[in-house]
């Protein structure tokens, strides 16, 4: 169950409908992984295969200009490495298989078989059935040195026979349907003329679901793009919301806490700069009484100085002062809050005089002071 190295080629496609600027092409894998290799004439397809491997190879074909995306695939081969020994031999040389409907493969070994040997044996039974031409052997197998050892001679006399078993096959077939047409007259010419037709017919249809399958793939295509542009354009809003959730609203959220606290401190301030400025009004208006309290009391000093004076040019001239000169000095010290007299002990000797000055007066009745006229100077 050792795996070796085998070569596929892909020689040539029959009776595919196809334009005149479309050419094919396969793609080959042996299922090991999920790979798939080009391969055509000159671009053979280097595989791994064991007994139990199956290799498979799907047909395109490829419109000239146009994107790989447009290909449009006509038909696969599975090709199981057990069962060809047993059929072919070591390999498969030159051989023609039918090809079944492209689909995705079938990897039940009891259907593989099957249809290789009805894809195998059944190119002369259906003559225009899509068919393609394989070669497939070891990589160290060489064609052209076969014939010089007799060791590959008896070793690849297998696959050669069984290609020319098989072209001799399809030869006959064809000679046998010409002369089959040739004898068959009018009615097989219509025949034919009808299949003609209907083929060109198919051919167009063919060629007008390929046009619009082609023009399906590139709106899918243009769809596909714009809704990874809109995925990508979600993805960066997300990351943007995110952003702003995650940095940006707490960063906020710290600035408003803050603005919060400076406006409570701040009205705080204003309550204390009211309240001082309501305490401000109400010191302005006591200082205004004060202030004319404190003038009253100048006008009134004024007032005492003046009448002290004029008292003491009156009197001040007497070498002796009578009872009623006393009597008025203490009168003016009264009046002066407690101001020094010519004579210290007056205010001892009348106090039930000097005690009740006039109402409204600054200086007492002299008839209340005075119990005699005054003498003239």
């Amino acid at each position: 169950d050792d795996k070796k190295e085998v070569v596929l080629c892909l020689h040539s496609v029959h009776n595919v409908q196809h334009s005149p600027n479309e050419s094919y092409y396969g793609m080959a894998t042996d299922h090991s992984l999920d790979v798939e290799i080009p391969v055509t004439s000159e671009r053979p397809a280097r595989l791994t295969a064991s007994l139990e491997s199956v290799i498979s190879v799907r047909i395109f074909l490829h419109s000239r200009g146009a994107p790989s995306t447009n290909d449009r695939p006509v038909g696969q081969l599975s090709i199981p490495i057990g069962e060809m020994i047993d059929l072919c031999g070591p390999g498969v040389y030159q051989t023609w298989f039918t090809l079944e409907d492209a689909q995705p493969y079938i990897m039940v070994r009891g259907q593989i078989v099957e249809r290789f040997r009805r894809a195998l044996h059944g190119v002369s039974m259906e003559l225009h059935a899509p068919r393609i031409c394989l070669t497939m052997l070891e990589s160290s197998s060489e064609p052209t040195e076969w014939a010089k050892e007799e060791r590959n001679r008896i070793t690849y006399y297998g696959p050669l026979l069984v290609s020319h078993v098989q072209h001799l096959q399809t030869v006959q077939a064809y000679f046998d349907r010409a002369d089959k047409i040739a004898t068959g007259g009018s009615s097989e010419a219509a025949s034919t003329k009808g299949e003609l037709e209907r083929l060109k017919l198919q051919q167009q249809q063919d060629e007008e679901v390929g046009q619009l399958q082609r023009e399906l793939d590139q709106i899918t295509d243009e769809a596909n793009k714009r809704i990874e542009k809109g995925n990508a354009a979600i993805v960066k809003l997300k990351g943007e919301l995110k952003h702003l959730r995650d940095v940006e609203a707490a960063q906020l959220q710290r600035e408003r806490q803050e603005a919060e606290s400076q406006l409570q401190t701040l009205r705080q301030e204003s309550i204390q700069l009211q309240q001082r400025a309501e305490n401000s009004v109400v010191d302005a208006n006591g200082n205004e009484e004060l202030l004319k309290l404190r003038q009253d009391v100048l006008v009134l000093n004024n007032q005492k100085a003046a009448l002290m004076k004029m008292v003491q040019e009156i009197y001040g001239t007497a070498q002796t002062q009578t009872p009623a000169q006393v009597a008025a000095a203490a009168a003016l010290a009264t009046i002066g809050g407690g101001a020094d007299t010519t004579g210290g002990n007056a205010a001892t000797e009348q106090p039930a005089r000097v005690a009740q000055p006039a109402t409204g007066n600054l200086l007492p009745d002299a008839h209340e002071l005075l119990s005699e006229p005054l003498r003239p100077l």
